[in-house]
């Protein structure tokens, strides 16, 4: 319960996956959320249902109110928590919150319940859709640098913000000083469930040399990094997936260098799947080369590439030996979801022997000993058209690529761990005085979220007020607005005419105001 002059505003959303017909995922509601600032517990009532009836495991997480990253770990927890959790309602569990959160802040909770089906990565991989990569890039193709057209490169990045946007990543732009103007790097988070600072990266550099429409380099990859993003977004995993376009790779890796000296302390990248073009394909003998010595450096490799008459039709694997794990998980996705796909892997002891295997951005992460892949088709060794005007569209193999795609995402799902979960996040629950509220001072509950035709918003302890509502686009722009009185029941609002994507929706009595972040499906 509340106790004295302290309040508890309270938001409710509902958010499940259904991944697959055969199985579906749990399904939670939040009843009620009780904070004693005495004894220092939160305790929160809640439906857990399943349908097939199956002992589930329950986890608590939180986070600061706003933030999608639940990344504080509810460790002294009781109750209907952890495994076996049978379904039924009015379950309950008791968060001792003392020294895990702070006393005065605003955080939001978020029940997860897995059931422990086995999603099936094989269906990940069969979404890779070859002409959606065409059509993205035809849209994408094109001079992309900060001099010779600094407007295809800005619409280039503002296509893979809005891309992450609308598949309802955490998304934002890291601006970092370069010759004389702003980099960009472009980075979309989906966090993980229950090991959210456990990080695995897919990213790809956007921009271009100064008088080449990059097709192949590297507009390859940022299509890829989009379709990954599009086909793993609706799922949940146990560890977060990053996906990241890069700025100004070709002038020397200087986004990613960015990037990774400004890394947050409090995460564990895990892995980095590198895509440096990855859809020049030839069957033609003799179209592929070898930089200097490679032969002696990779004879098992550079016989491999030789018994088939040094034909271009494979993709190459480059990892560090220090970052083996990674480069094997990649080999046995490859092989087990994408058997199409050819790869031929080289394992780096010591890369100043090839220089040039430190061509792209994946360099920047060797040399912060952050295992990395470069996923390539060889560049200017295999692709004539290498920094050159005639780098097109029309020298891509669609196919190629999207079997390179498909063995990046099967890649990331295994190592980031999916899950078949249901979730509810109970939002912007207050632990402060009073006299520091400047919440609105009126708990509600919003379901389901995410949204497809519909959502409501039910009302609990609330006086008589007019409250203002507005539903916000991701670029800010009021797209619904109304006016309720919450002490007259709850409010439907329509969503099945919106395109899919993030919206914000804003509740106000003239004096205070709260959010909560909706996903229409």
């Amino acid at each position: 319960m509340i106790t004295g002059k302290y309040f508890l505003v309270l938001a409710l959303s509902l958010c499940s996956i259904c991944i697959g017909a055969q199985n579906q995922p749990p399904q939670l509601i939040i009843q009620s959320v009780d904070l004693n600032q005495e004894t220092q517990t939160l305790t929160i009532t809640y439906d857990l249902a399943d349908a097939e009836d199956t002992e589930l495991e329950v986890f608590l997480r939180a986070a600061p109110s706003g933030s999608s990253n639940f990344s504080i770990h509810a460790e002294n927890v009781s109750g209907a928590i952890g495994f076996p959790v049978a379904p039924g309602e009015g379950l309950q569990m008791t968060w001792n919150y003392a020294g895990e959160i702070g006393n005065s802040d605003t955080y939001d909770f978020k029940i997860i319940a897995d059931d422990g089906y086995d999603v099936p990565i094989q269906d990940l991989v069969a979404q890779v859709d070859s002409q959606f990569l065409r059509t993205r890039m035809e849209h994408i193709a094109g001079i992309r640098h900060y001099i010779t057209n600094p407007d295809n490169l800005n619409r280039c990045r503002d296509t893979l913000e809005q891309a992450f946007l609308d598949y309802g990543l955490e998304t934002f732009r890291q601006n970092f000083p370069n010759l004389g103007t702003t980099g960009q790097n472009i980075i979309g988070d989906h966090w993980g469930q229950t090991q959210s600072s456990n990080v695995i990266i897919i990213d790809g550099h956007y921009d271009t040399v100064s008088d080449s429409p990059g097709a192949d380099d590297n507009g390859t990859a940022t299509v890829g990094v989009l379709e990954a993003a599009r086909i793993l977004s609706p799922y949940h995993f146990r560890k977060s997936l990053r996906f990241i376009g890069f700025d100004f790779e070709e002038t020397g890796l200087d986004g990613s260098m960015y990037y990774v000296e400004h890394l947050s302390g409090n995460e564990a990248i895990e892995g980095v799947l590198n895509m440096e073009m990855i859809g020049y394909y030839s069957d033609v003998p003799d179209s592929q080369d070898f930089p200097p010595g490679f032969e002696l450096v990779f004879p098992e490799a550079a016989a491999e590439v030789q018994s088939d008459a040094n034909r271009g039709n494979f993709l190459i694997n480059v990892g560090p030996v220090f970052g083996n794990a990674l480069y094997n998980a990649f080999n046995t996705a490859a092989a087990t979801y994408v058997p199409e796909l050819r790869v031929i892997g080289l394992s780096v002891v010591n890369p100043l022997l090839v220089p040039d295997l430190l061509r792209s951005d994946h360099g920047s992460f060797w040399e912060a000993n952050i295992p990395a892949l470069m996923l390539t088709d060889g560049a200017d060794f295999r692709n004539p058209h290498y920094h050159e005007p005639s780098d097109t569209i029309g020298t891509l193999d669609f196919t190629f690529m999207a079997n390179a795609v498909k063995a990046v995402i099967a890649t990331a799902a295994m190592m980031a761990e999916p899950m078949h979960s249901g979730e509810a996040i109970a939002s912007n629950v207050i632990i402060t005085d009073a006299e520091h509220l400047h919440e609105l001072p009126c708990s509600y509950f919003l379901s389901p979220n995410p949204a497809q035709e519909e959502f409501t918003i039910r009302f609990g302890d609330c006086q008589p007020m007019q409250l203002e509502l507005r539903l916000y686009n991701v670029k800010g722009q009021p797209v619904w607005s109304g006016q309720h009185d919450p002490t007259m029941g709850s409010l439907r609002i329509p969503v099945g005419n919106f395109p899919t994507g993030v919206y914000w929706l804003q509740l106000g009595d003239g004096h205070h105001f709260s959010a909560q972040r909706v996903v229409v499906r």
